[in-house]
């Protein structure tokens, strides 16, 4: 069953969050500049993963948003051949930044795994961080990376990423 929601017209801001209502058969193209921007924006942050045909690992019987082309997995690990030491520390600004435009740049939901007891979640239809207080998502708590979804405009539309990119960021990134 898809998760969406309308927006919530006793909240400043509000946008509906789209959820798994658009399973996608490839990877979208606007959603692969965003993680161009971001890569390119946060040096602490890279890909963990994207599109892929796949239920929520949170529970099997739902599709994951990642089946619908408009997830993406930001880890900030240090690595070998990517990330950076403090990867946590630096993203955080950075993340904060982006769900503070979050409308602007098509946010609809960021996941956080990492807060003790289960992490928390951002979504566009509230405009606010919520706690979990249960296990709620797969890899809480100390998960290092960051999920998150944005809205179908920006997934299907490279020139709208940048565009608002540029309107948050000023620059964008090749």
């Amino acid at each position: 069953m898809p998760t969406n929601k309308p927006a919530n017209p006793k909240i400043a801001g509000s946008q509906p969050y789209t959820g798994n209502s658009d399973p996608a058969t490839a990877p979208r193209a606007g959603t692969d500049e965003f993680i161009r921007q971001v890569v390119g924006q946060c040096p602490a942050l890279w890909n963990n993963g994207s599109y892929g045909q796949r239920n929520m690992r949170s529970d099997p019987r739902t599709l994951s948003v990642h089946a619908c082309g408009r997830a993406i997995d930001f880890s900030y690990r240090l690595m070998p051949d990517k990330g950076i030491k403090n990867g946590r520390t630096v993203a955080m600004p950075f993340v904060n930044l982006m769900l503070t435009n979050a409308n602007v740049l098509g946010i609809e939901m960021t996941i956080d795994y990492f807060p003790q007891p289960f992490g928390r979640a951002w979504r566009c239809d509230r405009q606010a961080w919520k706690k979990y207080m249960d296990s709620t998502v797969h890899g809480a708590p100390r998960g290092d990376w960051f999920h998150i979804e944005i809205n179908p405009a920006m997934a299907d539309s490279p020139a709208a990423v940048r565009a608002a990119w540029v309107k948050v960021f000023g620059e964008i990134h090749n």
